[in-house]
C-alpha cells in the first residue's frame, strides 16, 4: 500500500503549487516592503494599511492560482468547483428514480408471487379436470356399453335387483343361519337362472353368485345377537350380462309386523257414473296409492323397481269388470292375504264394498 501511494501521488504538481505559492508569497511580501518603506499610499490610506493590502492582495492571487492550476490538472476540482449544485440535484433526481424504481421492482415481484400461486391453482384445477375427464370417459364407455348389451339383450341382471330374500328368526343357531343364507342363495340362483331362461328361450346353465365373506360373516354376528326377527335381502351389486359371474350384497334390518291377515291395507271411495270414469286407470292409481302407504308404513321396496308387492293379473281385470258393471259408488279396498313384515312382499285381495 505505502510504495503504490508513492507512486501514484502526483508530486510534480504538489511541488510546482507549493513552488509557485512560494514565489508569489515572497514577491507579496517583498512588495509590500518596499511598498511600505518607500510610504507608497494607496486610495489615500497610511502606508502600513498599504503594506497590508497587498499582502492580503498577494493571499487573495496565491489561492486563485492555487486553484486554476489544480481546475487545469483535475477534471474533479473543475466538477466541484463549477458543477457541484448541479450534480448534488441530478443525484437527487437519481436517487428519487432509484426508489421509485425499487418500490415498482418489489410491486413487481409482489405481482410475480401472486401470478405463480395463480398458475399453481390453475395447475392444480388442470389435473382435477384431467382426472375428472378421466373418469367421465371411464364412466362414459361402461354406459356404452351397457346400453350395447341392453339393446342386445345381454344384460339379464339389473343393479340393485332384488333376487332373493329370508328371515331370521330370534334365537337361531349359527348353522340354522348358514341353512337360511344357503336357501337365500339357492334362490337367487332360481332367479337369475329364470331371468337368463326367459332371454335365451332354453333352460340356463348353472349360476355363479360372488358373495362377499365379511358380509356372510356380518349376517351371522347379527343373527346370533338379534333378539328380533330379522329379514336378509339379496340383492345385484352390478348389472350383470348372460352367463357373466352374478356379484351380489347382503342387507338385513330389523323385520317387524306391519299388516295382519284380512286387516285392509288401503281404501279408496270411487264413483263409476262419473263422466269419464276409466275404471282401469282407477285401479291403477289406487295400487300406486297403496304402494306409496305400505312404503311410509314401513315396508322395504325392491331398490331396482320400487315395487313392494304384485297383484295377480286376473284379480286385476275381474276388479275392473266389476267397477264397469257397478252404477253406484263403490269403495275399493286392498286386504291383507297374509301377515305382511318389513321385508314384504304386499301379497293382496281386492274387494269391493
Amino acid at each position: 500500500m505505502q510504495p503504490q501511494f508513492w507512486t501514484d501521488t502526483n508530486w510534480t504538481l504538489i511541488i510546482s503549487i507549493i513552488a509557485g505559492s512560494a514565489a508569489l508569497a515572497y514577491a507579496g511580501d517583498v512588495l509590500g516592503f518596499k511598498y511600505g518603506k518607500q510610504r507608497i499610499s494607496i486610495f489615500g490610506l497610511r502606508p502600513r494599511y498599504t503594506s497590508r493590502i497587498i499582502t492580503a492582495f498577494t493571499g487573495i492571487l496565491i489561492s486563485v492560482v492555487v486553484l486554476a492550476i489544480l481546475s487545469f490538472f483535475s477534471e474533479g476540482v473543475r466538477t466541484a468547483l463549477f458543477r457541484m449544485r448541479a450534480i448534488q440535484q441530478e443525484m437527487s433526481l437519481l436517487t428519487t428514480q432509484l426508489y421509485t424504481m425499487a418500490l415498482n421492482l418489489d410491486m413487481t415481484r409482489f405481482d410475480m408471487d401472486i401470478l405463480r400461486q395463480e398458475r399453481d391453482m390453475l395447475s392444480n384445477e388442470k389435473s382435477d379436470m384431467e382426472a375428472m375427464v378421466s373418469y367421465l370417459r371411464y364412466e362414459t364407455e361402461e354406459l356404452r356399453l351397457n346400453l350395447e348389451r341392453m339393446r342386445l339383450g345381454a344384460i339379464t341382471v339389473q343393479i340393485n335387483s332384488l333376487l332373493a330374500q329370508e328371515v331370521i328368526l330370534p334365537g337361531s343357531t349359527r348353522d340354522s343361519i348358514e341353512r337360511v343364507l344357503v336357501r337365500l342363495e339357492e334362490s337367487a340362483r332360481e332367479e337369475v337362472a329364470d331371468k337368463r331362461s326367459e332371454r335365451l328361450h332354453t333352460v340356463s346353465v348353472d349360476v355363479v353368485l360372488a358373495v362377499f365373506p365379511e358380509e356372510r360373516d356380518g349376517i351371522v354376528a347379527r343373527g346370533l345377537d338379534s333378539q328380533e326377527r330379522l329379514f336378509v335381502r339379496l340383492l345385484a351389486a352390478e348389472n350383470t350380462a348372460m352367463d357373466e359371474v352374478v356379484t351380489v350384497r347382503l342387507e338385513s334390518g330389523v323385520s317387524h309386523l306391519l299388516y295382519l291377515e284380512g286387516e285392509t291395507i288401503h281404501r279408496r271411495l270411487v264413483n263409476p257414473q262419473t263422466s269419464g270414469f276409466d275404471a282401469e286407470e282407477v285401479l291403477h292409481i289406487f295400487l300406486r296409492e297403496l304402494r306409496a302407504q305400505a312404503i311410509r308404513n314401513g315396508v322395504r321396496p325392491d331398490p331396482a323397481t320400487y315395487s313392494v308387492g304384485s297383484l295377480d293379473g286376473e284379480d286385476f281385470f275381474e276388479t275392473v269388470e266389476a267397477l264397469r258393471s257397478t252404477n253406484a259408488p263403490a269403495i275399493i279396498n286392498a286386504v291383507a292375504l297374509e301377515d305382511i313384515y318389513t321385508e314384504g312382499p304386499v301379497r293382496i285381495r281386492i274387494l269391493l264394498e
